[in-house]
């Protein structure tokens, strides 16, 4: 399974205008073929993949993606360890896993303010409204996929953490303001 950035453009939207603005912040602009998002969001827009092959470590979506580690002390427990070798080490476990959510946050910031960068660039160059799709694909990306829910943002109330917590699956409208 593999993640795909899907931003829709309206099809009005110069395309060598959009190629370069998303090339300046180093993506690419690849024509999504799928029918069923081209009926879900109608006429007049182009579904664009934003990578080449996948977006697998995105920070667009990425606070779904943390995923809680199961607790041990139940496993320790029948190994036999004490109650107090239980604590210390799930402590060191909470804190590992704090450290590592920290430097997946500090990493997925600088991305998804790349990604308002782009918005803002491709809403200044003239788009009214943009839209992203964060989707998991276990197939191909252009097969048959049911209709994304849709959630619309102001531009202005949009901010890093918004796009860090998209829920996957869903077609984010951003328009200007």
């Amino acid at each position: 399974m593999c993640t795909f950035i899907t931003l829709f453009l309206p099809t009005s939207f110069p395309d060598a205008e959009s190629s370069a603005i998303m090339e300046r912040s180093g993506r690419r602009l690849f024509a999504q073929d799928s029918p069923s998002l081209r009926a879900a969001v109608g006429p007049g827009w182009q579904p664009w993949l934003s990578a080449g092959h996948c977006d697998c470590g995105t920070a667009l979506a990425s606070a779904w993606k943390m995923r809680e580690r199961k607790n041990d002390a139940e496993r320790w427990r029948r190994k036999g360890w004490s109650e107090a070798k239980i604590a210390r080490a799930l402590a060191e476990q909470l804190a590992r896993r704090e450290q590592d959510q920290q430097v997946h946050r500090d990493g997925a910031l600088g991305d998804a303010g790349q990604w308002l960068q782009r918005i803002d660039a491709l809403l200044d160059a003239g788009a009214a409204r943009i839209g992203l799709l964060v989707r998991d694909y276990a197939g191909a990306v252009g097969g048959r996929q049911p209709k994304p829910p849709e959630r619309c943002w102001a531009r202005a109330r949009m901010a890093v953490d918004d796009l860090l917590a998209f829920e996957p699956g869903v077609l984010h409208w951003i328009e200007r303001g």
